[in-house]
């Protein structure tokens, strides 16, 4: 049985990326991420016709899995038994601030479901580009929850192996060039995994309302669209502490990937915090699972 609060204290490898948030975001215990992950991403019994449809995207939330792990289930249920080579791994840092964009230059990132290869490759490409405010940055990644909160989702739902590239974006990302740049590396089986959740801290029903209308403005790929719900929720309620999402940069650069790539979406689930029994309905989080796809030829 593997436990990752026992290993963590054994000598560091250098080249791995540890787990941060085991233990305090989903179980550390291999069986028991196991068996939760087995209940999350169970069959619901509906109909979901994705077999039409080739997913290239996903959005899913970052919450602990108690609090947002059945809406994240949707989307990767939706990519069981799809192969993938490449996942790029993008989401707003939340941890450690810094300018620009963040790769990490670690050859693996554990989780207590076993390791996962970082494409070094593809990482190194980035680095190189003309776009000079990308580097590597393995500080920023050390007590970053938000993409690690993806993986297990991933190792369960995918069965093949795959490598990752993990991007975090920092302040003054240029992110129409960065768009761009993915776009030139993404293949026919690339993933993209966003990480993502909605609006911060209104009541329930006015999380109800923002994020309705957030998600509209991702699933028709509207960037002004969702510029214009932030400007909205700002002057409605005079608090900067009220955000439509929380990995905006993120959202946007996959937007721009869809639009230039003919992508479409689909909203797959939606519930906030204050779905939950025990919630404080006075300031929720939302979560929703959506997916990006092209039609299939023929």
């Amino acid at each position: 049985m593997f436990c990752f609060g026992i290993t963590k204290h054994a000598a560091m490898n250098p080249n791995i990326r540890y787990p941060a948030v085991a233990e305090t975001h989903y179980p550390s215990e291999t069986e028991a991420l196991e068996e939760l992950l087995s209940q999350l991403l169970a069959s619901d019994g509906k109909e979901h016709p994705h077999n039409g449809k080739q997913i290239r995207a996903v959005l899913a939330p970052h919450a602990s899995y108690d609090m947002s792990g059945k809406v994240a289930a949707e989307a990767y249920r939706a990519l069981k038994g799809k192969s993938f080579h490449t996942i790029f791994l993008l989401g707003n840092t939340h941890a450690f601030f810094f300018d620009g964009i963040a790769t990490d230059s670690r050859h693996e990132w554990l989780t207590p479901l076993g390791s996962v290869p970082v494409n070094i490759k593809l990482i190194k490409q980035l680095c190189s580009s003309e776009e000079k405010n990308i580097r590597m940055l393995d500080i920023a990644h050390d007590v970053e929850h938000v993409l690690e909160l993806q993986l297990p989702f991933l190792q369960t739902s995918i069965d093949n192996p795959f490598s990752i590239v993990p991007i975090l974006l920092g302040a003054n990302a240029n992110i129409g060039q960065f768009s761009d740049l993915l776009c030139t590396l993404l293949q026919p089986d690339s993933l993209v995994v966003v990480s993502s959740d909605l609006s911060h801290y209104p009541t329930y029903h006015q999380a109800m309302q923002i994020d309705t209308e957030t998600i509209d403005a991702i699933v028709s790929l509207d960037i002004d669209k969702l510029d214009a719900c932030q400007k909205t929720l700002r002057e409605k309620t005079e608090s900067a502490s009220i955000n439509i999402f929380c990995s905006p940069d993120a959202v946007k650069i996959l937007l721009m990937i869809a639009k230039e790539l003919g992508w479409k979406a689909e909203r797959l689930s939606y519930l906030n915090s204050g779905h939950l029994p025990d919630d404080d309905k006075s300031g929720v989080v939302g979560y929703s699972s959506i997916i990006f796809y092209e039609e299939k030829n023929g």
